[in-house]
């Protein structure tokens, strides 16, 4: 074969691969591109979850060691479908609120925050410590630390209605949310957070959602007793049909006449023993224990109607009465 047979490309036909070459590379990178960024919104997605689900998880926390009641102190303050504050033992009594804001920009309905803050008191120099700041709107004002901890969560986008938070009550009503003294019923706090980083458009919105049953509630006892006559002026007192919704051992004190006008389970350290705490309530302490043998003195003549009355301690400092004080105790007849 001769070197004249041996011709390389032509002009056109090299402008031809070239352009062929820029089109392919083009596509390439435009399905680069396209690909790079369903990557980056789906690990921008992903992020915002992992965020939203680590904020419900510390939540969970905090409800399942819910502080303790001290001297009947309420240790739930505020309960809807949005906004939620409770006083947690972790960390160490602290007060706590969970709730979302759709107002303050850049938060919107479409982009939702969601505010944890937090205030640890000392219990010994505040008596209850939620202020009406600390309730007003999301975040509110007072609290020691405040800070975003789910966003572009979408439970409200389009004047919807999808509570973050719902309750379930012992009864299994919905009573328990109606008023804070009921707050005491509340055994169960579900939260469910809606994530959307790009709303009204795909991917679909995520779930992120929890479940506490509240251990440490602590409801009051419901007390109940009888008197039946056992001899001449005696009756036999028996509180045995009291009972704990948790099911712990109560303490039971009797009192004849007058009821005490106050009562503090926790004993005070100026109390010797349980017994004399009772004393200090005020009132007629007869005895204490779920049975009690009791004689009438001859001044209360037979067949005249004494009032008995009888409060229930649970471990837990919460206290219940026969009755509504300052009527809490039942007339009893002094036998023949």
């Amino acid at each position: 074969m001769s070197l004249r047979d041996e011709r390389g490309f032509t002009l056109p036909e090299l402008l031809l691969v070239l352009i062929i070459s820029l089109v392919i590379l083009g596509a390439t990178l435009t399905v680069f591109n396209a690909t790079y960024q369903t990557a980056h919104s789906s690990d921008d997605r992903f992020d915002t979850v992992e965020v939203a689900r680590n904020a419900l998880e510390v939540e969970a926390r905090q409800l399942r060691n819910l502080a303790r009641r001290l001297n009947n102190t309420p240790v739930i303050d505020t309960v809807n479908g949005y906004d939620l504050i409770f006083q947690t033992s972790d960390p160490a009594r602290t007060w706590v609120r969970y709730c979302l804001d759709t107002t303050t920009a850049p938060a919107s309905q479409s982009r939702g925050r969601l505010w944890g803050t937090s205030l640890a008191l000392d219990p010994s120099t505040a008596a209850y410590g939620v202020t009406a700041g600390m309730r007003a709107a999301c975040p509110g004002t007072g609290w020691t630390k405040s800070q975003v901890v789910a966003d572009h969560v979408t439970n409200r986008v389009g004047n919807r209605d999808r509570p973050i938070f719902s309750y379930a009550c012992a009864d299994g009503g919905t009573g328990c949310t109606a008023s804070a003294a009921a707050f005491d019923q509340i055994v169960t706090v579900s939260a469910q957070t809606i994530i959307d980083t790009t709303p009204n458009a795909d991917p679909k919105e995520l779930l992120v959602s929890s479940g506490v049953f509240l251990r440490n509630q602590n409801q009051a006892p419901v007390v109940s007793f009888t008197a039946t006559p056992t001899l001449p002026r005696t009756v036999l007192l028996n509180g045995s049909g009291s009972t704990d919704y948790e099911g712990r051992t109560l303490s039971l004190y009797w009192f004849k006449g007058t009821m005490p006008s106050s009562i503090a389970c926790d004993k005070p350290a100026v109390a010797v023993n349980a017994f004399e705490q009772r004393i200090l309530w005020g009132g007629v302490l007869i005895g204490e224990g779920v049975t009690l043998n009791h004689t009438f003195p001859d001044a209360e003549l037979s067949g005249t109607q004494q009032p008995i009355g009888l409060v229930a301690c649970d471990p837990g400092d919460r206290y219940g009465t026969a009755g509504v004080p300052p009527a809490a105790y039942i007339r009893v007849t002094v036998p023949n």
